[in-house]
């Protein structure tokens, strides 16, 4: 993106989806909120100009921003953009719109494709009153077209008529199965049956797509975790919830978001106490708020994985030549990286956001060396013993480690 909107400040945004709103909005537990790494509330604001400045109020006193879910702005199926209700919008936005709690303004969650001409007309409407900050609209996952004819006619449709500052979307991947749904499924790479977990098949297809589109028309894209038990998802470990992060990092996302923070208890109890999901919300978000001032600066050129492949994966190696970079040893998805001096940089995630795995990277490199970044203190050291052709990397369940090939690194890594 070229233009000067919130989204080119330096805070990576990590949203917290349903946080605090109405009596929860208060000063303990933004506070708390800001303690855990997040950068942006999702919160639902009623009342006048008065009633959401103070709340605006409180989450910049804690250190975070609101992204404002306000009836004045949302566009529900019914929604009419008369001259009343712009009125009243441009009423609250003039009011709003300098707050530095300010992180911008929720339009819509999951809306179908009939109603796209009216979210562009919102849209373009309330970003000429505030062209700085985030106009959010949420989407479906891109499994199928909600109306259109196929998802990519959805989301290409979307971004033509819209002009979006960012691509977001929801899909939750991991599902607790029935012992029938595992004996059925027995031996396909989304399977986990000692966890009688399934991922489901088209986790990656829907990343791809929203990488491929983001590239496309050079919008950033945005994707979730699952971070509440319901239905048939499960409540998260450190492994699930690092899984979908860490693979959406891999896929050149630029902002995360969690489903949810102050819903059902997820990270937030009504009396500010926290969940051990906060604790581990705060674990992962520093690790990747140590990661955004490099993923800031690289351009995805390509996603692969190894091991048995998924719908909308790329096997790694596959070429007439020798690779680049080959991998042995347990699945793992890695994403390709540039930086502006062409310098390669891969993420590698554990492709079992359950158990841990080990990998064995050969870099086809003659003098250049491979560097690991460390989590402990932000900086990229030389991975030990120092073997690029023959790299031993063991991951967690669901980490992802971003690799350096060549440049300079610190010191040693073990």
């Amino acid at each position: 993106m070229n233009e000067h909107t919130i989204l080119n400040e330096s805070r990576f945004p990590i949203v917290g989806w349903a946080g605090p709103s109405g009596d929860v909005l208060r000063p303990d537990v933004m506070s708390g909120m800001t303690e855990a790494g997040f950068t942006v509330s999702h919160s639902s604001v009623a009342g006048d100009a008065h009633a959401v400045s103070r709340a605006l109020d409180i989450a910049a006193t804690a250190g975070i921003r609101l992204l404002l879910v306000h009836p004045a702005w949302h566009v529900s199926d019914d929604y009419r953009l008369d001259d009343a209700r712009k009125d009243e919008v441009r009423t609250l936005v003039n009011a709003v719109k300098d707050h530095p709690g300010l992180y911008g303004y929720h339009l819509r969650d999951e809306p179908r494709y009939a109603l796209l001409p009216l979210l562009a007309e919102v849209h373009t409407f309330m970003r000429e009153l505030d062209p700085y900050h985030a106009l959010y609209i949420n989407h479906y996952p891109p499994i199928e077209g909600w109306g259109a004819p196929t998802a990519e006619a959805f989301w290409r449709r979307y971004v033509e008529i819209t002009q979006p500052q960012f691509l977001s979307y929801d899909h939750y991947a991991l599902t607790v199965a029935t012992a029938a749904e595992v004996s059925a499924q027995a031996g396909q790479p989304n399977v986990f049956p000692a966890e009688k977990l399934i991922v489901k098949p088209d986790y990656f297809e829907c990343l791809e797509l929203l990488r491929n589109l983001s590239l496309a028309y050079r919008v950033p894209f945005w994707a979730f975790t699952c971070s509440v038990r319901h239905g048939p998802y499960p409540t998260p470990t450190e492994g699930h919830i690092r899984f979908q992060l860490m693979n959406n990092l891999a896929y050149g996302a630029l902002g995360l978001q969690y489903f949810t923070y102050a819903h059902d208890g997820a990270m937030v109890q009504q009396d500010g106490s926290t969940t051990p999901t906060w604790d581990i919300a705060r674990r992962v978000n520093r690790d990747v708020h140590l990661l955004a001032p490099i993923m800031r600066r690289l351009r995805n050129i390509g996603v692969f994985r190894t091991g048995q492949l998924w719908s909308g994966t790329r096997a790694l190696g596959r070429s007439h030549l020798a690779p680049l970079v080959a991998c042995d040893g347990d699945p793992v998805t890695i994403g390709f990286f540039q930086d502006d001096s062409d310098l390669l940089h891969l993420m590698v995630v554990n492709g079992n956001p359950c158990q841990w795995s080990r990998i064995t990277l050969k870099v086809n490199v003659s003098k250049d060396k491979l560097y690991v970044f460390d989590y402990g203190d932000g900086l990229f050291r030389e991975l030990w013993p120092p073997d690029p052709h023959n790299q031993m990397v063991s991951l967690a369940p669901g980490e992802g480690r971003l690799l350096k090939v060549g440049g300079e690194g610190l010191g040693q890594n073990f």
